[in-house]
């Protein structure tokens, strides 16, 4: 019984890692402001692409939030090095932008939030994305 009671306690614990990839510093920081104070998610944040690769030599997180303008590669290209990574497939990447591209096929295997979005419906998105 107690094992029970315990491996309950640790699923309920589970923190989620979330990767924020945002290079405009005031809704990067309203992000993660936004991701702590809900207690089942940890969030950290990079200003860019290559910032965000560094950053997975110490974290691996669940889910990546990428904006689609960031300075050197932009969100498409990091969501297709993030996915070449071992594992990088089975992580689910959400794109935000307030104009994505339009090619055709281009984001058939991401999904999008158009900005400026409601924070109610990022984090209703999030939690399906992580469910």
């Amino acid at each position: 019984m107690h094992t029970f009671q315990q491996n309950t306690w640790n699923n309920v614990l589970a923190v989620k890692s979330i990767l924020i990839v945002e290079d405009d510093p005031i809704l990067g920081n309203l992000l993660l402001e936004v991701l702590q104070e809900e207690a089942i998610y940890q969030g950290h944040l990079a200003p860019s692409g290559e910032m965000a690769l560094n950053m997975l030599q110490t974290i691996t997180p669940d889910l990546f939030l990428l904006d689609y303008h960031l300075p050197g590669m932009n969100g498409l290209e990091l969501a297709d090095q993030l996915q070449l990574r071992e594992g990088g497939e089975q992580t689910p990447i959400l794109l935000m932008s307030a104009d994505l591209p339009q090619e055709s096929g281009a984001l058939d295997h991401l999904r999008t939030l158009q900005k400026p979005f409601d924070l109610e419906t990022l984090l209703q998105l999030i939690a399906n994305l992580l469910a």
